[in-house]
This record gives C-alpha cells, structure tokens and sequence, in this order.
C-alpha cells in the first residue's frame, strides 16, 4: 500500500496492545481485522445518528473532542481526549504537546471569521476546506481523526446554510486531498466539498443552527444571519 496510507507513530505501548499495532479497546479484541470491522459498524451507526442529532457544542476545539467522543466511545476508553504520542502519514501531523495551543489558535480564526457566515458559497467551499486541511494536520487524536472532522465540518456547513455529505468521495480522494492539504494546496479538498454541497432554505438553516449550537452562540450567530 502507497506510504501515505499508513501511519507512523512513536512509542505507542500506551494505546496498544503489548508487542501488536491493535488498539487497546473495550472489548478486548486482540485481532487487527476483527478490530477493525466492530469499530466501523459501531462508528457507522453512531456517525448516522449524530447526523440526525448533532452534538452541540461552540465550534471549538472542545466541541471537536465531543463529537470523537460520540463517535467512538463505545470501544475506546480515550475517546476525545488528546494522543500523547506523535503520529505521521506521509507527513507528521501537530506534535502531541503542541495540540492544544494549535488547535485553540485555529479555532479562534473560525471564530474571527464568524463561523464563515458572511461568504458566498464559493467562498464557503473554500475556506471549509481549509479548515478541514488545518483540522487535519492538527489530528490530535490517536486514531479516528478523518470521521470526526468530516462531521465538524459537516455541522460548520450546515450552521452556514449548507448541507454536506462525504458519501460521494472515496477513501482515496479524501486521503489524497488531505496529502495535498498537507502541503497547503487545498483545491482537491474543495473539489471534494463543492461536488456534495447544497444550499439549505434559510428556515432549514435557523433549525440547524437552533439543533448545534449551544445557547450563547446560537444567538451570536442568529444576530448575523
């Protein structure tokens, strides 16, 4: 398999078992594959309920360890919480004690741009996929980082007006999208964006921002709408 789909990570006896690259998990699955099949329908269900019922939060680092935390806290213990090893593919993501101070300095620029709001859709697409690209080198979790933030940035979107699925990419063009991010060229992940994006009517959109937002920033950003 092409390097850039495999990870890389450094003194990693803390989340795996001993002298194995399986994941500690609550159900004691020692075998890779039979891992990785109980995570991708546990997450699958959870991903296609909290699209119905978004995880509230103020688009904030501390919303995006919530939505881990839904997402896969039913088989891993540190589910939302900062890794505290430093992980690479193809190219090596935040150091781990760096997290954070990057992570919380993104998401002050989200706030600064209020939340996206005041572009056009072209314009949405774009810088949706920018943070989809800083969110990613960020990858402060020790596994799960791509499904948590799709869903961010998928809530981001509908808080702007807009409904977004990742169904019509595949694992490859996201990868390959994310690579390139990587390396601050982030036209492949708009293209991504732009081809399973649609507007929403404004009454759809109040109920979205109504559904995600906590109380304070729901009436920040109602005011600007």
């Amino acid at each position: 398999m092409d390097e850039i789909y495999d990870y890389s990570f450094q003194n990693d006896d803390k989340y795996c078992y001993p002298d194995s690259n399986v994941l500690r998990n609550k159900f004691n699955i020692k075998d890779l594959e039979e891992l990785h099949r109980a995570e991708r329908e546990l997450t699958a269900f959870a991903i296609a309920h909290y699209e119905l019922e978004p995880i509230g939060g103020s688009f904030d680092l501390k919303h995006l360890q919530k939505i881990h935390k839904g997402i896969f806290g039913d088989i891993y213990d540190w589910a939302g919480e900062f890794r505290t090893v430093n992980i690479s593919k193809g190219t090596l993501f935040c150091l781990s004690q760096n997290i954070n101070d990057f992570g919380n300095n993104i998401f002050e620029q989200l706030k600064n741009e209020n939340y996206l709001l005041m572009n056009k859709q072209e314009h949405v697409t774009e810088r949706l996929a920018r943070y989809l690209g800083e969110i990613n080198m960020l990858h402060p979790f020790r596994e799960g980082n791509g499904r948590a933030q799709r869903m961010f940035i998928q809530y981001l979107a509908g808080v702007c007006g807009y409904d977004l699925h990742f169904t019509g990419v595949s694992r490859r063009e996201m990868i390959e999208a994310s690579y390139s991010a990587a390396n601050c060229d982030y036209s492949l992940l708009e293209s991504c964006l732009e081809k399973n994006i649609t507007p929403l009517s404004k009454e759809e959109q109040i109920e979205y921002i109504n559904k995600v937002c906590t109380k304070e920033l729901r009436k920040y950003i109602l005011n600007l709408i």
